[in-house]
């Protein structure tokens, strides 16, 4: 553990540390934090989200980010970002706790942890309020200016640009550069494409990879019919904004979440009860019990009754979700903070959902599970079907933003919106 912090993207700081494991019996955000880099022997990347450094605010500060002005919330993570990982005391830290370490001495380093915890959080808040003393006035400002270039609107329509791109998932992500890069001509486009190096903290739970966007799950029958399919198709609304202009609103939208017909077919009626007897009969005897178990979750969900071959649509949540995808310009930082006319972002809402068909199940013994990544074009199936999906996602699909709920503000990381459906309590 070197006790050096390094902010790798807008939406992680990266503390190189000697370990991943996270102490959870401890209320306070900056012990966890503490503790969690000390508990494994291994060198290994501790990485901080927005949601957890907003944690760290709320809970430390007493800093609720949802309740403030977007600016502001973003001057905040700013400041955490950084001091976080320039904390002067992070070598002295490092020297005695690994000393303490290695003669066994647990109760030495708790008190340690008291002392720096105390050190850490006035630092801390000791920049936190330089930068309330200078953030309010700017803010206040930046809103009467917004306020009064409504005031003066002409009423002319404004022209509607819409931009199609093709790109990756992963690419969508860091596709935008916050401010034109002076580097490769002014673009507002990231030509290239980097793997994200952070070592993710934990794996990813099933119900979460069957919810992400793009999964398919499919139980196909000896005879090669599709007797179970279900597709997570996430509505997503793209719009790119300059939030140095005039102040961008997501607009508000109520989402149904009755089940509702896609497409129908007339043909025999299906007992939901009889259905989920079979598939439970099937997860018993099966390594993949699980995806079982998930699929009799989602079908209890549905009527008790529905005719066979009809493709049902359901969202999961009341609100849609949203989030701002852009790239730093690291080498550019300086001048880009400086700057009055940009500061791009491209806004992303998803309206989760998931389509559904049914057909009836004659053997509950001959059936085949597979699992698709359509994002990745691969498909996944046989012995090692969920060893296989949860490596491939623990490798490739951990580096995504949070995203906001549109009606309560509040903030989560896309792990636990799809380990819980995309379902909060607002």
């Amino acid at each position: 553990m070197d006790g050096e912090m390094e902010n790798t993207s807008n939406n992680v700081v990266e503390i190189n540390s000697d370990t991943e494991k996270n102490d959870s019996n401890s209320e306070k955000p900056i012990i966890k934090l503490f503790k969690s880099l000390v508990t494994n022997d291994s060198k290994q990347n501790t990485v901080l989200t927005n949601a957890q450094i907003i944690d760290i605010l709320n809970k430390e500060f007493d800093i609720k980010l949802s309740e403030l002005h977007e600016l502001e919330g973003e001057i905040y993570l700013t400041i955490m970002k950084k001091y976080l990982k320039d904390w002067p005391q992070w070598d002295e830290f490092d020297t005695i706790i690994n000393n303490l370490k290695s003669k066994n001495k647990m109760e030495e380093m708790e008190n340690i942890f008291e002392s720096k915890y105390i050190s850490l959080k006035s630092y801390l808040k000791t920049m936190l309020d330089i930068a309330e003393n200078l953030a309010k006035p700017t803010i206040q400002a930046f809103i009467n200016k917004q306020q009064m270039k409504e005031k003066d609107k002409t009423g002319t329509p404004e022209s509607v640009v819409v931009l199609e791109i093709q790109a990756s998932r992963n690419q969508l992500n860091q596709l935008i550069f916050r401010h034109p890069n002076a580097k490769l001509e002014n673009t507002i486009f990231n030509p290239e494409f980097l793997l994200p190096t952070q070592i993710q903290l934990t794996t990813f739970p099933i119900e979460a990879i069957l919810n992400w966007w793009g999964v398919s799950i499919t139980i196909i029958s000896n005879t090669n019919v599709s007797i179970y399919k279900r597709e997570m198709q996430h509505e997503l609304k793209h719009v790119l904004v300059n939030k140095k202009l005039k102040e961008h609103s997501n607009p508000f939208k109520f989402l149904d979440q009755d089940i509702k017909v896609a497409s129908f077919k007339r043909t025999q009626i299906i007992e939901i009860d009889e259905l989920i007897k079979k598939i439970d009969m099937k997860a018993k005897c099966s390594k993949d019990y699980e995806i079982y178990n998930f699929i009799k979750k989602d079908l209890k969900m549905l009527p008790s009754t529905i005719p066979s071959r009809m493709t049902l649509k359901r969202y999961t949540n009341k609100y849609p979700y949203v989030r701002y995808l852009y790239k730093e310009d690291e080498s550019e930082l300086a001048s880009e903070l400086s700057s009055n006319k940009f500061d791009l972002q491209l806004e992303e809402t998803i309206s989760p959902c998931y389509h559904i068909n049914v057909v009836p199940i004659k053997d509950e013994m001959n059936m085949n599970l597979t699992i698709n990544c359509e994002p990745c074009s691969l498909q996944f199936t046989g012995l090692n079907l969920i060893v296989d999906l949860k490596a491939h996602f623990d490798a490739e699909h951990f580096n995504e933003p949070d995203w906001k709920c549109i009606n309560c503000n509040k903030t989560f990381s896309m792990v636990n919106l799809a380990k819980n459906w995309w379902c909060h309590r607002c």
